[in-house]
């Protein structure tokens, strides 16, 4: 009897705490049922929302393909993200990596490059991006950011999407990549504030001179031509070819018995206008051989220099081994002879490994009255000159340049003008800064056509195309990176 009472004393408390936990494994599992049901939930929110995400990059990268619109995308744009009161990615491309700034990048908004010549000629039209769009009954996208690294040859889009209130971004790196069959290899400038309006700016005079390279495209100012009239383009072999060499002065007229441009040449103005990089290391005058170099570690190295005066063998050796090199004539216009070459003398970029000099690794900039005469058999190679308020004078008697090419200058030119000697003494004058004020053609080498040559790469020189009215028609390639962005 006393082992029944144990038995059934002991039976009740077990029974009951046997019954708890059944209802807390009870609640418990409506729990995890109820806390699964809204992970489920929340994820096929956030899935919509990144579908929406991933909308709106396709439809933006969609836009970007259209030539008006793909002038853009050597452009930055980034807007302000609210949670930390800087732009979203900064010039590295990167979310918080530090270097974004305070204040919104827009070189987009007010960009309408269509009522510029060269664009006129290809009929694009302005750009119009839509950069907010929406999906549904409740999805919105907005395109944040867009940044171009010149250098790396790609482009980062940002963009972010909302769907029943969650929000979510991807972010895409792309290749891009402009279509450089249409180089401006030679541009003629008319130049925005130029110190003198009543020069009459932007002529060239080959003359029979050879401008080599398929880069070789010359863009020049139809109203100081030998022919106003034209408004188009021609290439080799075109049914217009022939007037467009008269109106640059390298026709029958000049003595010039066969065409030697190897390019296109585009009746229409360009105005490059490259904005001022640091203040660099005063050379002073240069008039005797000497190297300056490139210094690791530095995205530009920069020096000034009144003035470049050498003749004999005299060279100015400039090594970019280590890194790319910028040269400022800062003269301000007092002498007005930029560059002279004389004799053999040589301004030549090199490289000591073992790689070719790149032609955007060496840039000689003057922003005054500072020309360039280079006469004899003198050379400047593999070097991208821009001299907005002066010319090249071309008066030599035959190629300078090593490598055996015929050639006097190798790189790319924005200039003023390009004025050449005359093949005969009754050829025509070139009517340049005002005609009569100043008679340029006073010499005659009969027979010379060593000349000009432009690179077929390039790309050194990608960076400045912004600054240059130019319609480069970018093109972006492969996905580098797709990344999803928690906001």
């Amino acid at each position: 009897m006393n082992s029944e009472r144990q038995e059934q004393g002991f039976a009740l408390p077990l029974a009951l705490g046997l019954g708890f936990v059944m209802v807390i494994l009870g609640l418990s599992t409506i729990m995890v049922a109820q806390s699964d049901r809204i992970s489920s939930f929340n994820r096929k929110e956030a899935g919509a929302s990144l579908a929406v995400a991933e909308g709106g990059m396709a439809r933006s990268l969609a836009q970007l393909t259209a030539p008006n619109n793909a002038v853009l995308l050597n452009r930055n744009y980034d807007t302000i993200n609210p949670k930390t009161g800087k732009t979203y990615l900064g010039p590295d491309g990167n979310f918080n990596s530090g270097d974004e700034e305070a204040s919104a990048i827009d070189e987009w908004t007010s960009y309408d490059p269509s009522h510029q010549p060269c664009y006129q000629q290809k009929g694009w039209g302005s750009p119009n991006l839509a950069t907010t769009g929406s999906m549904g009954n409740t999805g919105t996208y907005t395109l944040r950011a867009y940044r171009f690294n010149p250098f790396e040859q790609k482009g980062t889009l940002f963009v972010e999407a909302s769907k029943d209130g969650k929000t979510t971004g991807v972010l895409i790196t792309i290749s891009v990549r402009p279509d450089l069959a249409d180089f401006p290899g030679v541009v003629l400038i008319e130049p925005t504030g130029n110190p003198d309006s009543t020069h009459a700016t932007g002529v060239l005079a080959l003359r029979g001179r050879e401008l080599q390279g398929s880069k070789g495209n010359i863009y020049y100012r139809p109203s100081s031509s030998a022919d106003p009239s034209l408004a188009e383009s021609a290439g080799p072999g075109d049914a217009e070819r022939g007037s467009y060499l008269n109106a640059i002065w390298s026709s029958s007229l000049d003595g010039v018995s066969a065409d030697t441009v190897q390019g296109k040449i585009f009746a229409c103005t360009l105005r490059p206008n490259i904005p001022m990089g640091e203040v660099g290391t005063d050379l002073g005058t240069i008039d005797d051989s000497t190297t300056i170099a490139g210094v690791a570690g530095k995205n530009r190295t920069y020096f000034t220099v009144d003035q470049i005066d050498l003749d004999g063998t005299e060279v100015l050796a400039v090594d970019t081994t280590h890194g790319p090199v910028q040269i400022e004539i800062t003269n301000a216009g007092v002498h007005e002879h930029g560059i002279t070459l004389r004799e053999t003398a040589k301004i030549i970029n090199v490289r000591s490994d073992g790689q070719p000099p790149r032609v955007g690794d060496l840039r000689i900039i003057a922003r005054q009255n500072d020309r360039v005469t280079l006469r004899d058999q003198t050379c400047i190679q593999n070097a991208f000159l821009w001299f907005p308020f002066d010319e090249l004078r071309l008066l030599t008697t035959g190629p300078g340049c090593p490598g055996g090419q015929n050639t006097n200058f190798e790189g790319v030119l924005w200039m003023e003008a390009i004025l050449s000697s005359k093949n005969e003494a009754s050829h025509r004058n070139v009517e340049y800064l005002g005609g009569s004020e100043e008679n340029y053609d006073t010499e005659t080498k009969s027979g010379t056509n060593s000349g000009i040559s432009v690179p077929e790469d390039i790309t050194s020189l990608l960076d400045l195309l912004q600054h240059i009215d130019w319609p480069a028609r970018y093109r972006f390639g492969g996905v580098l990176q797709w990344k999803r962005v928690r906001l």
